[in-house]
């Protein structure tokens, strides 16, 4: 069953945000409103960082993942029952510059595209979680949070900039 697969760029996502040595995350595009932006547009995607401890200093990987429905000319009911197309881009920070790469796969249906969007979803949270927890720092309720990061300066997500 489709619900069971898991695409390589999940489990590629969900190793790196399981890292040990993770010590910051944050959104971008949050994942809570991608389903209901699918379900109007047949497109969505969201977007993640992870710092990583490396050695004596951090890593910065910027995650950016859109998927979007085969165009078809005949009618549906849901933009769920199509398949698509995902696009992965994971950039690396390395000192001044960025090493960048990318993939493309394809999914069968809205269901197996969200049911690997869950699972990010679930690694990024227990992550997050975790580190608030470390930073000795009680989480709110997640769903009141409108961005969430961890363990990661404005100065790291570029937001100065």
């Amino acid at each position: 069953m489709s619900r069971e697969r898991i695409l390589p760029i999940t489990r590629e996502i969900v190793e790196m945000i399981s890292k040990p040595n993770v010590v910051g995350l944050a959104t971008h595009r949050h994942l809570q409103h991608e389903r209901a932006i699918y379900l109007k547009h047949g497109k969505c995607g969201f977007a993640v960082d992870v710092v990583l401890q490396d050695g004596g200093g951090k890593k910065l990987y910027s995650i950016l993942v859109e998927a979007e429905v085969k165009r078809t000319k005949r009618k549906f009911k849901s933009f769920m029952e199509l398949g698509g197309t995902i696009i992965y881009q994971l950039s690396e920070k390395v000192g001044d510059t960025f090493k960048v790469k990318g993939r493309r796969l394809a999914y069968r249906s809205g269901e197996e595209l969200f049911h690997q969007v869950d699972l990010v979803r679930s690694a990024f949270y227990d992550k997050y979680r975790q580190l608030k927890a470390a930073e000795g720092i009680e989480p709110q309720r997640i769903e009141e949070e409108i961005f969430h990061a961890v363990g990661i300066s404005q100065d790291e997500m570029l937001l100065g900039v």
